[in-house]
């Protein structure tokens, strides 16, 4: 892929030539440039608004220009226009090529950072490109599990892993949401985004069991993830200063949902107890009322301000009017 769009770059070359001992020619006007100048007309020119030109100009000097230096700086910031021109398919597979060129550069970890950027933006527009091949969302996820199989160990890996998962959850796909999610925590625990990854992954459950509320292992999977982040805030709080600020600013929300979703498991309890006193079975509904109160009580030693629930009243005042039977 990266042989098609550096075929791509020097086939916008020819409006342009390079002459030793002269400079760079514009073939249309005669106008000569040294290297230095033409690198300053390519970037105006993508600032102005016309990437076309910018890339053809920073083709020739990626390429022809014996400045090892010129060329250095016209391959990142072809790879940049590409980039801003919202061409991402042809910015990673560029960023990538820098990479390679020049693995030495000063440049190399913010060309590793854009090829990420890249295949997250990608994923989120998923239209053609430059090339007119139909890429998809799909293709922008791939390359971006692939850039971050190469580069595991750079700091802002976590952060894209992260926005990964955040990118399936905003389009409902909440089990590769998970996958993402559970990622960030097994391979970056470290890392100040496994606060955020925690936090995701007890939402990512309560949206899951909103949308399948017959199944309540996911509303059991979010309170897990709640309780854990409640037990862990001290640890995650020395990660980083970041990590503090995320665990300070979610705990409230994480003792709320935890509330709601401790409620939902009695609520579910309660339905289940019903059934059978419905059923014309009170003594196999008991148990179920019995564990209401149970789970009650030890709901409070996490969250010692639960309040008594409708479930909890009603799971009492039924075991008193059985006790009388």
């Amino acid at each position: 892929m990266m042989v098609l769009v550096a075929l791509v770059a020097l086939c916008q070359q020819q409006g342009y030539d390079y002459r030793q001992g002269q400079g760079v020619v514009d073939l249309a006007t005669g106008k000569v440039r040294s290297p230095e100048e033409f690198l300053k007309f390519a970037i105006a020119e993508r600032e102005a608004g016309r990437p076309e030109s910018a890339v053809a100009a920073l083709s020739l000097l990626a390429t022809r220009i014996p400045d090892a230096a010129i060329r250095e700086t016209a391959h990142f910031e072809r790879a940049t226009t590409y980039y801003k021109a919202g061409a991402f398919y042809e910015a990673y597979h560029d960023f990538e090529g820098f990479i390679l060129k020049f693995p030495q550069s000063e440049r190399v970890t913010a060309a590793k950072r854009m090829e990420m950027t890249s295949a997250l933006d990608l994923a989120r527009v998923g239209k053609s490109t430059w090339l007119g091949l139909a890429t998809t969302s799909g293709t922008g996820v791939d390359y971006l599990h692939d850039a971050l199989r190469r580069y595991p160990h750079e700091d802002f890996a976590p952060d894209f892993l992260q926005k990964l998962g955040m990118f399936f959850y905003e389009r409902s796909e909440y089990d590769r949401a998970t996958e993402e999610f559970t990622r960030v925590l097994e391979q970056y625990a470290e890392a100040p985004e496994s606060v955020l990854a925690l936090y995701m992954l007890g939402r990512t459950a309560e949206v899951r069991f909103d949308a399948v509320d017959y199944d309540v292992k996911p509303l059991k999977d979010a309170r897990r993830h709640y309780e854990r982040f409640l037990e862990e805030a001290d640890r995650m709080r020395r990660l980083s200063d970041q990590a503090k600020r995320w665990v300070d600013a979610l705990i409230p929300a994480v003792r709320e949902r935890l509330t709601t979703v401790y409620e939902r498991l009695l609520v579910k309890q309660l339905k289940t107890a019903e059934y059978y006193d419905w059923k014309g079975l009170p003594w196999s509904a008991e148990p179920f009322y019995l564990s209401i109160l149970r789970d009650e009580a030890t709901f409070r030693k996490v969250l010692p301000g639960f309040p008594e629930t409708r479930s909890s009243k009603y799971a009492r005042a039924r075991l008193e009017e059985l006790s009388k039977k």
